[in-house]
């Protein structure tokens, strides 16, 4: 196989290695949406990847799959289930756009969590990678203003550049206020909250209230420590006002070097910046969220983007489909960003179609995003699935899980060297939770081993 081929899937043999090196951190279930338990790899126990490729690294002789063949195989695992189950499914050849394998790939359907490979592209597409979201202080005489612009990874203490959770902390951004303030001659503030950016859509009206009281998501603010959870560990519950805790810890911080009361709350103008701390850029943080399949964030990034198209953050969904479309999604009526909603309505072909405009631009940033994708058998939702030889390491998906649904939109390398994406849904009509997992992954098995040739 083309080495340079391999390295757009894989970690290569260091993966296997550096497995039982890594000090797992097991995630909250997901009870509602079904996800995966998750795992979380830190930061320095993984190892650095090589940067990414283009589909020009491919081997352009590699066998292509006789899609006679390869049909006939992916049609007897993804048949229809005695219990109502029906799947869709595509499967494209990244370097050509050749369709391989279709079965009502055009066909709209519930995506659940794949949704967040859209949110993802549009991103940074929309945003850039590059970014970096501020938070600031501004003072306006005997007024603070704490001013969140959207980096919910927040840390309580100081700003950590060596992770993307907390890489912005609450403590660097009180201390460089309090040295400000000082110099000023200021010891005494009211700390005004300004979570302004997002208006009023904490939430959206198409997300069951079980998804609030299962602990898969919270009203959205633009000011979050830690993914507006109470502690950083992913177990930690969702907080019903991430804001109004940020601004709790940043007071206390602060209340160390001056009299801090609290003030108001909402959009507030005038005064003048003292003080910024800036999150990761954006590519990590988009890492992050597909990795452990993040809704808060993923919504987020959703109001950001409809801000930067000129949309109201109540239409994040469709900015989102917006911005999808330009990379061939086509078709998508979209809620949210998330995946949350059970009414979001995407096909499998308008997925693959994500992918392969990802994989095959011009840019860096977009590129990256395949080696944002959680790797089969090593990490994030994946970690527990398609370990088993054929796949460890080989393929790199994004999981969907909701109550009657269940979706994998990724890519993999086939045995003979061609990359291809795949997008494959599930759905019973009855409400099972996340149903035949085990049948998906054995399509993408399949996929992962063809040589399928006549």
């Amino acid at each position: 196989m083309n080495t340079a081929a391999r390295r757009v899937i894989t970690l290569g043999a260091a993966v296997v290695a550096v497995v039982g090196m890594v000090l797992a951190m097991l995630f909250a279930p997901r009870f509602f949406t079904g996800e995966p338990e998750a795992f979380y790899t830190p930061a320095s126990a993984q190892i650095a990847e090589n940067a990414p490729v283009t589909v020009r690294d491919l081997n352009p002789d590699a066998a292509m799959p006789d899609t006679a063949v390869f049909t006939a195989q992916l049609d007897a695992i993804l048949a229809d289930q005695g219990d109502g189950t029906k799947f869709t499914a595509q499967v494209v050849d990244v370097a050509t756009g050749t369709v391989l394998y279709d079965k009502n790939s055009t066909a709209n359907g519930t995506p659940a969590s794949s949704l967040k490979v859209v949110t993802a592209l549009a991103a940074v597409d929309v945003l850039g990678a590059d970014t970096q979201l501020g938070t600031s202080v501004w003072l306006d005489g005997e007024t603070l203003v704490l001013r969140g612009g959207g980096d919910v990874l927040l840390g309580d203490g100081a700003s950590d550049p060596t992770s993307t959770k907390g890489y912005a902390g609450l403590g660097t951004l009180a201390e460089k206020t309090a040295i400000e303030l000082e110099k000023r001659g200021v010891d005494s503030v009211k700390l005004w909250l300004d979570d302004s950016l997002f208006g009023l859509a904490q939430s959206n009206p198409d997300w069951d209230k079980s998804l609030f009281t299962s602990n898969n998501i919270a009203p959205v603010y633009p000011l979050a420590h830690y993914s507006g959870r109470a502690g950083e560990n992913l177990a930690s519950p969702y907080q019903s006002d991430s804001a109004q805790q940020a601004r709790q810890v940043f007071a206390a911080a602060l209340g160390s070097s001056i009299k801090v009361a609290q003030g108001g709350r909402g959009a507030y103008e005038g005064g003048e910046q003292i003080a910024e701390v800036r999150s990761a850029p954006l590519r990590d943080v988009v890492k992050h969220m597909l990795l452990v399949s993040d809704n808060y964030i993923a919504e987020t990034l959703g109001r950001l983007v409809a801000l930067a198209e000129g949309l109201p953050p109540e239409q994040a969904g469709p900015a989102v489909t917006k911005a999808a479309g330009e990379h061939g999604a086509q078709g998508a009526a979209l809620s949210d960003a998330s995946g949350l909603a059970a009414v979001n309505q995407i096909s499998p072909a308008a997925l693959t179609a994500v992918l392969r405009s990802a994989a095959t631009s011009g840019k860096a940033g977009m590129r990256e995003l395949i080696y944002s994708l959680p790797v089969a058998g090593y990490n994030g939702t994946l970690m527990q699935r398609l370990g088993a030889d054929a796949t460890l390491g080989m393929v790199r998906a994004k999981t969907g899980s909701l109550t009657g649904v269940a979706t994998l939109t990724g890519m993999t390398l086939t045995e003979d060297g061609r990359l291809l994406a795949f997008s494959i849904f599930a759905n019973q009509p009855d409400g099972t939770l996340a149903p035949h997992k085990p049948i998906i992954d054995q399509a993408v098995t399949a996929i992962r081993g063809c040589g399928c040739r006549a």
